[in-house]
């Protein structure tokens, strides 16, 4: 076992006003960010939740600092922008966490050991 955090993207409650184009553009920034987190190995996964309520989505990251994880999205643009809030917490869960899955299979977490 290994510690992990997990983040929780909430709607931020009152954000900032924005025009459609501004959302897109953002929203494009955003997957951008999460992209090169993921890429750089420093987020496992993340994605959406489908209700349409507060919570907006979760991460994975493959650190046990709950700061760096804050370091990492606190750039992100719809984070710095104040439309979304991120909950941090220090997750405790089996070492060697990855992501399996490609274009034509729906991904699933596995848990491989170190």
């Amino acid at each position: 076992m290994t510690h992990y955090v997990l983040g929780l993207v909430r709607r931020a409650r009152n954000p900032p006003p924005r025009t459609e184009t501004e959302a897109e553009e953002l929203q494009e920034r955003h997957l951008a960010h999460l992209r090169q987190l993921r890429e750089a190995g420093e987020l496992i996964t993340t994605g959406p939740v489908e209700e349409s309520g507060e919570l907006r989505g979760l991460l994975i990251f493959r650190t046990d600092r709950v700061a760096r994880a804050r370091q990492l999205m606190e750039v992100d643009p719809l984070v710095a922008g104040g439309y979304l809030v991120l909950e941090l917490y220090t997750w405790f869960a089996p070492a060697g966490l990855t992501l399996s899955g490609g274009p034509t299979a729906a991904p699933s977490l596995t848990f491989e050991s170190d």
